[in-house]
C-alpha cells in the first residue's frame, strides 16, 4: 500500500496506492509507522513529509483520522506535511475538515 519514493533534500515522500478508507487505513498506518521507525534507525533527516495520494479518489473518516495522527507526529518533529492529490473529492474532504489550513495541498 505504501511506497517510499524518496528521502532526499529534506523530503520524505510516501506514495499511497489507492484510497485512504477504513478497509485500508490500518495497513497504511502500520506501513507508514514502520517506515518512520526504520528512518529513525537509519538516521534519515527530513523536514517535510509528502504523502503522494494522486491515486486516491476517496478519503473517509478513518483516513482523515490517520492524516491527523500523521500531522501531529510531523508537527512534534517541527516539520511540515504536504499532500499530493489529483481528485477533487480528496481535496473537498480535506477542506471540509479544514485540514488544508495545516497541510499544504499540491494538485497534479
Amino acid at each position: 500500500m505504501i511506497t517510499l519514493t524518496s528521502s532526499e533534500k529534506g523530503h520524505l515522500t510516501l506514495r499511497i496506492r489507492g484510497d485512504l478508507i477504513s478497509t485500508q487505513a490500518p495497513e497504511v498506518r502500520a506501513e507508514i509507522f514502520q517506515i518512520f521507525e526504520s528512518e529513525g534507525r537509519e538516521g534519515l533527516k527530513w523536514d517535510t513529509l509528502r504523502l503522494d495520494m494522486a491515486a486516491a479518489t476517496m478519503l473517509d473518516s478513518v483516513g482523515l483520522n490517520l492524516l491527523v495522527t500523521l500531522l501531529k507526529r510531523v508537527q512534534k518533529r517541527n516539520a511540515r506535511m504536504q499532500i499530493v492529490y489529483s481528485c477533487s473529492n480528496v481535496l473537498r474532504t480535506i477542506k471540509f475538515t479544514r485540514l488544508d489550513k495545516h497541510i499544504e495541498m499540491i494538485k497534479v
